[in-house]
């Protein structure tokens, strides 16, 4: 499950990265031309990185909602539960073996 929605970031990541690639590439063209001046080359190109760092982190939110909505669906737990059960579990144990030593104390009298 985590490996389908990591590969899927990834996906988009990749896709993200090839689009930038392309509009540099088309931006550069755009300056050899003269159409647009180098400062406004860079103006572009900052809002668009901004653009995409804004929907990286949409798509990171996204993602992790959607990760929690499938783990609940499939009676997953979370990690923080799961930390709980093993502080609850290791202080069982040390009562149980607390129990066991007196208990054995109590036989070998």
């Amino acid at each position: 499950m985590r490996d389908i929605v990591k590969k899927s970031f990834l996906l988009g990541l990749g896709a993200a990265s090839m689009t930038k690639e392309q509009a540099e590439r088309i931006i550069g063209q755009l300056v050899r031309r003269k159409a647009v001046s180098k400062g406004e080359a860079r103006e572009i190109l900052g809002k668009m990185s901004a653009h995409a760092k804004r929907e990286s982190v949409r798509i990171a939110r996204f993602a992790q909602q959607e990760a929690k909505r499938i783990a609940k669906d499939f009676g997953g737990v979370s990690r923080v539960q799961v930390a709980k059960a093993r502080k609850k579990l290791k202080s069982i144990d040390r009562k149980l073996t607390k129990r066991g030593k007196k208990t054995l104390k109590n036989m070998m009298k």
